[in-house]
């Protein structure tokens, strides 16, 4: 039995279903209320997300694995939101660089 076959697709597809909900949830709570200028209060947050993404990534390659038995909806939606997640991310990159730099001028 290869490592590929220790995984059902039934319990991928739920496993998958599970990060996303989850992770949609965490994003709503966002960090923890009155710390939103606390820097490592954010810095926490953000390297949870990113956790939850890397974990939802390391699914969807087990998924393509078994794209034949894997529901196509969930690994179409599940890689929709890692794309959009992933541009979230790079976003949230570009606001810490411009707080980062500070008033120009």
């Amino acid at each position: 039995m290869t490592r590929r076959e220790d995984v059902a697709p039934e319990a991928l597809q739920r496993a998958i279903r599970r990060v996303v909900d989850d992770y949609n949830a965490f994003l709503e709570r966002g960090p923890a209320p009155g710390t939103h200028d606390d820097a490592k209060a954010f810095a926490a947050h953000h390297a949870a997300a990113k956790s939850a993404l890397a974990h939802l990534e390391h699914l969807l390659k087990l998924a393509r694995g078994h794209a034949a038995e894997a529901g196509p909806s969930d690994i179409s939606q599940a890689t929709d939101l890692l794309q959009q997640a992933r541009v979230a991310l790079a976003g949230v990159r570009d606001d810490e660089e411009d707080a980062d730099a500070g008033p120009s001028g």
